[in-house]
């Protein structure tokens, strides 16, 4: 057999040649199963008996123009279906003038069924009618696209209902055994033409008799259930899931949560919240874009969820807010252990579109039943907790207490004493020396902003600074500690100590005006203080928005002589590229990296990596919370040059700051104990 003769006999068209009036000459398989006879019954029927009106038919099909026409044919079963026949005319050197035939059935249901054919073409839902024995007479399109067997395939054969054969069966069966007029509809798993199983929802009904419907009996409905079940699915982890991070959300752990709370009763255990915030998550997302700040909150999350068990849930609350659930404690304390390592993940530098970014986050724990038996509650404290720990510094853990529930009341009382802090002079600068790590002198000092009230008594600079900034007074009051550092340096100056300079720190509200330039250089001529003897102090997060007027604002300054610090670097958006670009005198590394000194391997690196990358751009190094001197052995040893902190003095108030400087030469230098040389430490390699 030729190749020709196999693509004929194989096509999955129904293929025919015809005499002019109707007999078959040849048919292919597919036509076969499609009239539903073999080739030798096909070669024995006239032209009527398959095709009506064969020879109107066939006459309108002249030439080698392919036409194409809808027609009505007979199944050897009796039943008549709607069908599309194309084709031409051609002469055959045998039998004279014939046609080239293609068949396909229609999308209809026969036999006066009664459902327009449009419907019937469009319809999502399958439709198929069955003769007595539930063998399949009409079909339309969505049967063959949901169940995967074509036209051909489907005609004449039994329905297929029914993920196995067994339930195939029980389905035709009851199928059969419905009375006319009788219906029966429900949910049935079917199997498609691949074998891949779907659910269904199936209509049945059993026809009554009429004119015309001598082998038509029942008419079948059914719908692919297997979209919705995906839809269903999507909408269930959309309700209970972050799409971002793929962690859990705030409404799967609060039904975790109160699983969780069922089992702590009956043993006798504790469950934990921790309420988590990334800090300087803003400056990422403003310097690098939000698609970096995406990456970074997904790293987040699979630092998060290594650093808790198995058991225990991590979900995105939203932004850069995560909550942890804990759900089986023996007692509080191991939540702090689980915050400690939590900690230390997230403090590992990673590499975000080829820059380094450090990441650190504040902490809120509160636990049940200690602190709540009532899971919003419990939540609620967590929050409370994780704001007392950000007001006390980035990259902290706070328990919640009772008494943070006092912290509205508060924090009225601070607004409305702020209002008139100025006006009654409740403000005072403290100042802090910088400390050559080498030689114990002291470089210069920095200004910080205390507040005592009559009222309330001292108050934290954690507390009302993030007020005076919400309500707007922290530019005035910014203004007020620059004029009164300018002076008392100018001072320090006119009584010999002339090499001195002051850090004054600014808030983003400060940078960002338009004519804070200005108001800097009326300060200097007001004061007689030289430029080159001011630091100003701004925080990663100021440097990265609006890069470019930033730029501007701080080659201004550099042009009157000022001096740019760093504030609390490596907390947030910590690169080697900015740093490069921007004119930077100091880096102060924040106080969380030189707490863990040297116990913490991790603050270790991250302190020694800071040093080494600013004196490769000729940046001096302050390190800030300098308290022992095993921490300042390392940092000497890193060649850090200045340090700050208790090991050196408290904040002073101006008139003990120059009692200060007039009988202590020298602040700490010996004194330290353990040996660096022969300290085994890989990290101080170099």
């Amino acid at each position: 057999m030729s190749d020709f003769h196999y693509l004929a006999g194989h096509s999955p068209a129904a293929l025919v040649l015809a005499k002019m009036a109707g007999e078959i000459i040849e048919a292919n398989d597919s036509a076969c199963r499609l009239l539903g006879r073999t080739r030798q019954q096909l070669a024995e029927v006239a032209g009527e008996e398959w095709l009506q009106r064969a020879g109107d038919t066939l006459s309108r099909m002249t030439g080698d123009a392919c036409t194409a026409v809808d027609v009505m044919l007979r199944h050897h079963d009796g039943f008549v279906f709607s069908a599309q026949m194309a084709g031409h005319v051609f002469d055959h050197p045998a039998h004279g003038q014939i046609a080239s035939l293609v068949l396909r059935s229609s999308v209809t249901l026969a036999d006066g069924a009664g459902i327009a054919q449009a419907a019937l073409d469009h319809i999502e839902e399958a439709a198929v009618l069955l003769d007595a024995e539930a063998r399949i007479r009409a079909l339309n399109p969505a049967y063959s696209r949901i169940t995967g067997y074509d036209d051909v395939e489907a005609l004449g054969a039994p329905i297929q209902l029914g993920e196995t054969d067994e339930a195939q069966a029980f389905a035709r069966g009851l199928v059969e055994r419905l009375e006319p007029g009788q219906r029966w509809s429900g949910e049935v798993r079917c199997r498609r033409r691949d074998g891949e199983p779907y659910p269904a929802y199936v209509k049945i009904t059993a026809l009554l008799p009429g004119s015309g419907e001598d082998t038509a009996r029942f008419v079948v409905i059914f719908r692919d259930l297997s979209v919705k079940e995906a839809y269903e699915a999507r909408i269930d982890y959309l309700a209970h899931y972050d799409t971002l991070t793929g962690l859990a959300n705030r409404t799967l752990i609060e039904k975790r949560a109160e699983l969780a709370r069922i089992e702590v009763e009956r043993d006798g255990r504790h469950l934990a919240l921790m309420f988590l915030d990334l800090d300087g998550f803003k400056a990422v997302n403003d310097s690098l874009g939000h698609a970096v700040g995406d990456e970074l909150l997904c790293h987040v999350a699979e630092r998060l969820r290594a650093a808790v068990g198995a058991s225990d849930v991590v979900a995105r609350q939203g932004g850069d807010e995560f909550v942890i659930l804990l759900d089986s404690i023996a007692r509080p304390e191991d939540a702090a252990q689980v915050a400690t390592r939590i900690q230390e993940m997230l403090r590992v530098p990673l590499t975000l579109n080829d820059q380094a970014v450090f990441t650190t986050a504040s902490i809120g724990i509160s636990c049940y039943p200690d602190d709540s038996r009532d899971l919003h509650t419990l939540l609620r404290n967590a929050d409370l907790a994780m704001y007392r720990a950000k007001r006390q510094g980035h990259g902290r853990y706070v328990f919640y207490r009772p008494e943070m529930d006092a912290n509205a009341h508060w924090m009225l009382q601070l607004r409305n004493n702020l209002h008139r802090a100025l006006e009654r002079r409740e403000f005072h600068v403290y100042y802090q020396p910088f400390v050559d790590v080498d030689t114990g002198a002291v470089t210069g000092i920095e200004a910080l902003l205390r507040w005592q009230n009559a009222e309330l008594g001292m108050v934290s600079p954690a507390d009302f600074i993030p007020i005076a900034e919400e309500i707007g007074l922290i530019v005035e009051i910014g203004q007020w500690v620059l004029r009164e550092a300018c002076h008392e340096l100018q001072r320090l100056h006119e009584r010999g100590y002339d090499h001195l300079r002051v850090a004054v720190n600014l808030s983003a509200r400060q940078f960002r005006q338009t004519d804070l330039v200005e108001q800097i250089a009326a300060v200097l001529d007001e004061t007689g203080l030289a430029g080159r003897h001011l630091e100003l102090e701004i925080t990663e997060t100021v440097l990265m928005e609006q890069a470019g007027a930033t730029l501007d604002t701080l080659h201004a300054l550099q042009a009157l002589g000022v001096a740019v610090a760093l504030d609390d670097f490596g907390t947030g958006y910590s690169s080697l590229s900015y740093l490069r670009q921007f004119p930077i005198t100091y880096l102060k590394v924040d106080k969380s990296f030189v707490d863990g000194i040297p116990a913490e391997k991790g603050d270790l690196t991250i302190t020694r990596t800071i040093v080494a990358m600013a004196r490769s751009l000729d940046i001096r190094v302050t390190a800030e919370g300098v308290e022992t001197p095993a921490q300042r052995k390392w940092l000497r040893h890193w060649h850090c040059e200045e340090a700050q902190g208790y090991l050196y003095s408290l904040p002073l108030a101006a008139g003990d700051l120059e009692w200060l400087l007039y009988n202590h030469d020298l602040l700490p230098v010996d004194g330290e104990t353990g040996n660096l040389t022969n300290d085994p430490s890989s990290v101080l390699e170099e």
